[in-house]
């Protein structure tokens, strides 16, 4: 089993809980910090020049509603519990680093959030701690990158 680990300037090493979306790369999972904060990270944009990623903070308890579909994806981003989202861009090339900055919900376009009523609805059960999560995000894990 692959973990995933993402170095985000800012943020520091995350390390990947769970994936909900794969597609060459995870594009929509949760994570946590090194100092126990939990994200939901999802990848909005790509071309050639590159990457961005969007990530809020979300406490155990709001991130157990967005697994069990009682708060849709677009919601998740576009009302964040701490009131911003952080958007990371990933810019191809040695020109420039990456670069991570807070933004308001409101600044971020409607096309790079999830589509209203799109729900995560996992049959597993909820993350009942971050400590025993670990098992549930490896057989979850497991099962996506196996098909």
């Amino acid at each position: 089993m692959e973990t995933y680990i993402r170095n985000i300037t800012g943020l520091g090493r995350l390390e990947i809980v769970e994936i909900y979306v794969y597609y060459d790369q995870p594009v929509l999972f949760s994570c946590k910090s090194a100092t126990g904060h939990l994200y939901l990270a999802v990848a909005t944009d790509k071309d050639d020049a590159r990457e961005t990623w969007l990530y809020v903070g979300v406490s155990a308890e709001r991130l157990n509603l967005i697994r069990s579909g009682a708060i849709d994806l677009h919601d998740a981003f576009a009302e964040p519990e701490d009131g911003f989202l952080l958007q990371e861009i990933i810019p191809y090339g040695d020109q420039t680093q990456p670069r991570l900055e807070p933004i308001p919900p409101d600044q971020i376009p409607e096309d790079m959030l999830p589509v209203p009523g799109e729900y995560l609805d996992l049959e597993s059960e909820a993350l009942p701690m971050l400590s025993d999560a670990e098992e549930i995000a490896k057989s979850r894990n497991q099962e996506i990158l196996n098909g």
